[in-house]
């Protein structure tokens, strides 16, 4: 159940940009207080510096007038107290930016933002796949793997705003310069696996072209499955035995996939069947908003910081 508060009681008729700023594009949408989400657009992150960044952002601002506030969600590990961004993610050149001042000093609204799995996690723990639950995990696949962690309905950041990112674990103790998760377990892994097991099959485009392949009843399209759904069970088993969560959610456009989690389930299942002692087992299941959760999350975030993130010294 949420407050008035967070159901946006006190910003009736309000209209907000929200944009979710990944490595291939700016996705963004205008929203309503409620969550009610326009027609969505994207424009193709092809920038090399972050003055160029921010004038495209200025310039999606201005086509979208009059909104009432800006509300981002993007990849790299940032404060959202200052919106000092400490990396860039994929977008590199704006590490050490602050997109914050540069969009308030440009447009005269009120921006906020906010870590891109955080929102997702956001968007879920309010009314989507975790709001049942006190604790979670949500893991989004795409290029790499994104994660955020809910403790006590609030999300978790650890001292230095980078907790939950699951894309540079070691995947190897023995070498572990060789191998993170992130290269090894995003979803492009996935297609690279079918590519190499498909003796003889027809080549694929797209995660869209792999699952009408596994829907045909290809094996190499199934094994891969298999292999890819192992390595995320160990993964949520790793963050299990480490956090002990009700729930993880998966997050990305291909949770879209139920084929994917169910095989998750099955090998989760297995790898706490065959643990030496019993432990405790989380849900798995999909996230509820997928390709719409960093949009939702980012404008939840700016509706509500306080709801996601907690100023440090004052009461929760």
């Amino acid at each position: 159940m949420t407050s008035d508060d967070e159901s946006g009681s006190g910003h009736q008729g309000a209209r907000y940009l929200v944009l979710d700023v990944g490595g291939s594009g700016i996705k963004y949408a205008t929203a309503s207080a409620e969550g009610e989400l326009g027609p969505r657009a994207t424009l193709p992150t092809s920038y090399t510096t972050h003055e160029e960044f921010i004038d495209a952002v200025v310039g999606i601002v201005d086509r979208s007038r009059p909104v009432d506030g800006i509300a981002i969600s993007t990849c790299g590990e940032l404060d959202p107290h200052t919106g000092h961004m400490f990396s860039g993610g994929t977008l590199t050149f704006n590490a050490g930016t602050n997109f914050v001042t540069a969009l308030e000093a440009r447009c005269g609204l009120r921006t906020t933002v906010e870590n891109d799995a955080n929102c997702a996690l956001v968007a879920e723990m309010r009314d989507g796949a975790l709001a049942e639950y006190t604790s979670g995990v949500v893991v989004v696949l795409g290029s790499g793997v994104g994660g955020a962690i809910m403790v006590d309905r609030k999300v978790f950041y650890g001292s230095h705003f980078h907790a939950g990112n699951l894309s540079f674990l070691h995947v190897d103790l023995e070498r572990p310069d060789e191998r993170i998760l992130g290269l090894s377990t995003g979803f492009a892994s996935l297609l690279e696996s079918y590519r190499a097991a498909r003796h003889g099959e027809p080549d694929i485009a797209s995660g869209k072209d792999f699952f009408e392949r596994l829907a045909d009843g290809s094996p190499a399209a199934a094994q891969s499955l298999s292999r890819y759904a192992a390595k995320l069970a160990s993964l949520i088993f790793n963050l299990q035995v480490v956090l002990d969560v009700e729930a993880v959610a998966i997050g990305g456009g291909i949770s879209a996939q139920p084929a994917l989690i169910e095989a998750i389930e099955r090998e989760v299942e297995r790898r706490f069947d065959d643990a030496p002692v019993p432990l405790p087992r989380p849900v798995v299941t999909a996230c509820r908003y997928r390709n719409d959760a960093n949009l939702l999350g980012a404008l939840w975030h700016h509706l509500k910081p306080s709801a996601s993130a907690p100023v440090p010294g004052e009461p929760g």
